[in-house]
Order: structure tokens, then C-alpha cells, then sequence
């Protein structure tokens, strides 16, 4: 079977469970989304997708998500989606998400935590309950989805490209790279954090005549 007959068998579909997946991930970060958007980046190594047509559909669904998870987080939305108990589990959810991150309201600080685990839901939550508005939202999601798609679907691709083993074993190794280097850039976030509370709370002290 050629890489053609391929995509007209299932290639289709699998894009269109991208695109959901994707967006998805936005308000629901369990969702395996990253998984698939690394492995469609292998299959396009491979031949088997079209690397432009990946692109396109997981850069809409990151999009659409993110912009889900914004305006679900802004009081109007809020106060609707409080009327159903899955809409209350569901913004508790992306709260403990933001919480464990330690969400960033500088423009550079949300763009930096999408690298991490469930950093897209935590970075359009707190751009939503800061309220940030429409044009450095729309810079801010276009830029996040470019960067999240592109790093993505370059594991998948250069996995697959540098070593020409299976599509499922590039996508492992994309997944363990993109994980590790997630790693890195959560414990380097969360040690500025710990370094910045540590000195706010000695200038409070400082301010009421307290020695830390």
C-alpha cells in the first residue's frame, strides 16, 4: 500500500480526530492530544500526511480551543457554565491546572508555560480571569498555536525523518523528548516562582519591621 492509498483510507478521518482532539485539550487537558499531533507529525515524515495539511489542522484546533478555554473563563461565560455540574467540574479542573503552574499575566509568561504539561489550558485560564483583552489575546493565540502545533509536529516529523524507524517509535521518541524538555522548562518556572515569593515575602517583612 502506497503512502497515497493510505490517506485515502483513513487519513481523513484521522485528521478530523485531530482537529478535535486539539481543541479539546484546550478546556479538557487529559485529553491525549499531544500523542497524536506528535505521531501525525511522524506519519507526515513518513509520506503517509501531508505535512502543510497537519499543520493547518492541528493550528485551527489549538485555536479554537484556546480561544473555548478564554471565554469559558470570563465571568459572563462563568456564570452560565455554573448552572450544569460538569460545567463546574470542568472550570475547577483548569483552575487546580493554573494553580499547579503557576500562571504568568505578562504576555511572555503565558506564552512560556504552554511548553509545559496542560500549559495550554493553564495560560488562556489565566488570560481569561485577568482579562485581558481582544489584541493581546488574538496575538497571544496565534503565536501560542504556531508555537505549540510547530513544536509538536517537529518532534514527530524530525523523529521520524532522523532515524526512519516505525511511525509509532518515532512518535515514542518524540513524546519522551518533548516530555523531558517540558520537565526542564516546569522546574525552571517553578524555581522563579519559589525565588520570587521568597522575595516578596521579605520585603513584607522588611516593610512591617520583621526579621525574616
Amino acid at each position: 500500500m502506497t503512502a497515497e492509498d493510505l490517506f485515502s483510507d483513513w487519513g481523513l478521518w484521522f485528521l478530523a480526530a485531530l482537529l478535535v482532539a486539539v481543541l479539546l485539550t484546550g478546556p479538557v487537558p487529559v485529553t491525549p492530544s499531544e500523542v497524536l499531533v506528535i505521531g501525525s507529525g511522524s506519519l507526515a515524515a513518513h509520506g503517509s500526511l501531508p505535512l502543510w495539511l497537519v499543520a493547518a489542522v492541528t493550528f485551527l484546533g489549538c485555536l479554537l480551543g484556546d480561544l473555548a478555554v478564554f471565554i469559558m473563563c470570563r465571568r459572563p461565560a462563568l456564570r452560565i457554565l455554573h448552572r450544569w455540574a460538569w460545567g463546574r467540574g470542568l472550570h475547577r479542573r483548569m483552575l487546580r491546572v493554573t494553580v499547579r503552574l503557576g500562571p504568568r499575566t505578562t504576555w511572555w509568561g503565558l506564552l512560556l508555560i504552554r511548553w509545559m504539561p496542560a500549559g495550554r489550558t493553564a495560560s488562556m485560564a489565566a488570560a481569561g480571569l485577568t482579562r485581558m483583552g481582544w489584541g493581546r489575546l488574538g496575538v497571544l493565540i496565534v503565536c501560542g498555536a504556531a508555537v505549540w502545533s510547530g513544536w509538536l509536529i517537529g518532534l514527530g516529523w524530525f523523529a521520524g525523518a532522523a532515524t526512519g524507524l516505525a511511525p509509532w517509535v518515532s512518535t515514542l521518541i518524540g513524546v519522551a523528548a518533548g516530555t523531558m524538555v517540558g520537565f526542564m522548562i516546569a522546574v525552571v518556572v517553578g524555581r522563579r516562582r519559589l525565588i520570587g515569593n521568597r522575595h516578596r515575602h521579605q520585603r513584607r517583612a522588611e516593610r512591617g519591621g520583621i526579621t525574616p
